[in-house]
């Protein structure tokens, strides 16, 4: 159940498109119409460094509202009523853009003009064969845990991983083949956490160079780079953080032990789900030189200290508090949580993503039964 469990759920929002041919410009223009608002303020807001910030706004006058600016390549970019819920995410592009908003149902808003977002609609309402799939098997899987039915459990999120395997790779089929578009590219970023560096490395190359000065081809072609310096026969990436009472920890004070990197975050499902694991492991092998810094992408000090104990996790534990800014995160690469990389004893990188019995398995291999 990874995709419903993730920290970030990309391409949520479904709405109507109406497909017309793009006016050229030198620029963009959108003209909108709001029908539940004739005055206040809409913004126009994008994503940086995981956080919404605000690129435009212009006030609403008699429910209708203009903006006018240039990009220098399309990307998404979220429309927002001033004091109200929700967001209209659309592609901007140099041309004559019209929105037909509504105030209570952003999601039911209609966008025309822009042809990458004509393209990002289509590919959505191709993949949403599998959205609906995967949000029936989530439903009858917990309607089978409710009754304890541990056989129909199995069965069901067995399927569902088959299902979002298959929607998977129906989205790196579909970059691939559309490595003209932004959109591509866009659709890359937001299923980077889930591509090894050789299937990124392959959908770096099939972007034309028309796109290259992309925000999204760029960050890509930075993953890349980070990616492979975190791979196995690869010294670990030095950093150093506070721990729960503010000293500093460096990861090179435990050279001389073989550490398990654990990327985790105390409102992370998955990540407290495998702490067991992990607790298991340590217990196992501590004695044997074995031992684990736990890196939290929290923004809650209580929270995160409060899980420590909780879980019972009795090793290092460092965060600078900045979430899925965390600086050793991107060091890293990390995308998604959990996340580990197992480092020996003179700082190189042998393993990593180790769960479960794999971890235990790595161990055994690594320290002896």
């Amino acid at each position: 159940m990874k995709r419903l469990l993730t920290v970030s759920l990309i391409l949520a929002v479904l709405f109507s498109v109406i497909s017309c041919n793009t006016k050229k410009t030198d620029g963009y223009t959108i003209e909108g119409t709001i029908s539940g608002a004739d005055t206040g303020w809409v913004m126009l807001k994008k994503r940086s460094e995981g956080k919404m910030i605000t690129s435009d706004s212009v006030k609403i006058k008699d429910g209708k509202f203009t903006f006018t600016g240039k990009v220098e390549m399309p990307e998404m970019v979220y429309l927002k009523l001033k004091n109200t819920d929700g967001a209209l995410p659309f592609f901007l592009e140099n041309a004559a853009i019209t929105l037909k908003t509504f105030a209570d149902s952003i999601d039911k808003s209609v966008v025309t003009g822009s042809k990458s977002q004509d393209m990002y609609v289509a590919y959505l309402k191709e993949t949403k064969v599998y959205d609906l799939k995967l949000e029936e098997l989530y439903g009858r899987d917990m309607k089978a845990k409710e009754v304890k039915d541990t056989a129909a459990v199995k069965t069901l999120e067995a399927a569902y991983d088959s299902v979002e395997s298959a929607q998977s790779q129906f989205t790196k089929e579909y970059i691939l083949k559309n490595g003209k578009s932004v959109v591509a590219a866009y659709l890359a970023i937001s299923n980077a956490y889930a591509y090894s560096l050789d299937e990124l490395k392959a959908i770096n190359k099939a972007f034309d160079p028309a796109i290259g000065n992309s925000s999204y081809v760029k960050t890509l072609a930075e993953r890349e780079t980070i990616l492979g310096t975190v791979q196995p026969g690869q010294m670990a990436p030095a950093f150093t953080m506070f721990d729960t009472v503010g000293m500093d920890i460096k990861l090179s004070s435990f050279k001389g032990k073989v550490v398990l990197v654990d990327f985790w975050a105390s409102w992370c499902s998955p990540c407290r789900a495998e702490n067991p694991n992990v607790v298991a492991a340590f217990r196992k092998y501590n004695n044997k030189g074995f031992t684990v810094l736990g890196v939290s992408l929290d923004t809650d000090k209580l929270k995160w200290r409060n899980a420590i104990a909780k879980d019972g996790l009795t090793w290092t534990h460092v965060s600078d508090m900045k979430g899925w800014s965390n600086s050793a995160a991107k060091l890293y690469g990390v995308m998604s949580i959990p996340a580990n990389f197992l480092i020996d004893k003179e700082g190189k990188i042998i393993g990593s993503s180790l769960r479960g019995k794999d971890l235990d398995k790595k161990l055994e291999e690594v320290m002896g039964k």
